[in-house]
């Protein structure tokens, strides 16, 4: 069985790339906490959203030991079934988070934001879950994704399969993408885009162009694509640019967080998220991979929940702009709040 390969009294991580048929494990040596806020280790990172908050978790390469293993190999057939309950939700959470989505409106029409995301958790009981049996289930579920669940015994459980890539670098040429705009996809329906989601993929665009300006002369950004994952839709651009690898960190906490998670102006709409969200986002949202002077693959943590020992904590978000709904805007974060969990019940 997968558990039996790893120290669950250690830290670990176990991780499938988008495409992949390869599961990767890391296993620290030791129980230690490093961190790493600047970047300059190399080993596997697991970063907040604010750095401020949490440390900047990194196992390092010179401590780790690291196997990989194919997913074929995983019998996978023999899994119970989860009991999962549905999120419980009050109608005045509904209506908090409702009039959160009109006092972000309102921000942006008086001119503060040109965009604003809000997060909230979902808590779900969970009766018998086994974390590799989910993880195998989302891996099957998503291939397009990257898929993990990562352990520190200071820190806390996590488990995601997100479809954002934040940094991959590797011989000179660093690439990214701008992902944005959310719809539910049901394989029948042809996928029409509206302006709101239209518009904020290009404030993700044009943020990350501006950004690479400072240490590339040479960018190249692609038509916008539809993606799926799951039963979601986005609107994806892929951007590369030509770098010194000596800039590589620098770029990356530059990147971090985009306005696909935060919102624009970057600044602006973190301090809002403060008094909006009232609450700790903790890892949702940070990023998460692999780092060292010569690669990177680094992926953007969403789709992701906290895992405890009887239930998730589901965390999931949604872009405000000048023309959101309050009533739609709760409908796309509660069908978010269903992806993941609709593979493991």
């Amino acid at each position: 069985m997968l558990k039996n390969l790893i120290d669950i009294n250690k830290p670990f991580v176990i991780y499938k790339k988008p495409y992949s048929g390869k599961l990767n494990i890391w296993q620290q040596k030791d129980k230690q906490l490093y961190s790493s806020n600047d970047l300059s280790q190399s080993g596997y990172y697991f970063a907040p959203y604010d750095f401020t908050k949490h440390p900047v978790v990194v196992f390092p390469g010179n401590q780790s030991v690291k196997q990989e293993i194919l997913i074929r190999e995983i019998n996978g057939d023999d899994f119970t079934r989860l009991s999962i309950s549905e999120p419980e939700i009050s109608l005045h959470e509904v209506e908090v988070y409702q009039d959160k989505v009109v006092q972000a409106v309102q921000l942006i029409k008086n001119g503060k934001l040109q965009k604003i995301v809000l997060s909230r958790t979902f808590k779900v009981f969970a009766s018998g879950l086994d974390n590799f049996e989910a993880m195998i289930k989302l891996m099957s579920a998503y291939e397009q994704s990257y898929v993990y669940l990562w352990h520190h015994p200071k820190v806390g459980t996590w488990m995601g399969a997100t479809p954002e890539l934040l940094a991959q670098y590797a011989n000179g040429h660093f690439q990214t993408i701008a992902l944005a705009g959310t719809l539910p996809f049901d394989n029948e329906t042809p996928i029409t885009w509206r302006s709101k989601e239209i518009k904020e993929q290009q404030f993700v665009t044009d943020y990350i162009v501006d950004k690479l300006q400072k240490f590339s002369s040479n960018i190249k950004v692609t038509k916008p694509t539809t993606v799926y994952q799951g039963h979601l839709a986005h609107i994806r651009t892929d951007i590369s640019a030509d770098i010194n690898p000596a800039n590589l960190p620098e770029i990356i906490l530059n990147l971090h967080p985009t306005p696909a998670v935060c919102g624009l102006p970057v600044e602006n709409a973190k301090a809002y998220i403060l008094q909006l969200e009232n609450r700790d986002r903790k890892y949702y949202s940070g990023f998460l991979g692999e780092k060292n002077k010569e690669y990177a693959a680094l992926y953007v943590n969403l789709r992701s929940m906290e895992v405890k020992p009887e239930f998730l904590m589901l965390h999931v978000g949604g872009g405000i702009l000048s023309d959101s709904i309050p009533e739609q805007e709760w409908l796309e974060i509660l069908m978010k709040s269903k992806v993941l969990l609709s593979v493991l019940a």
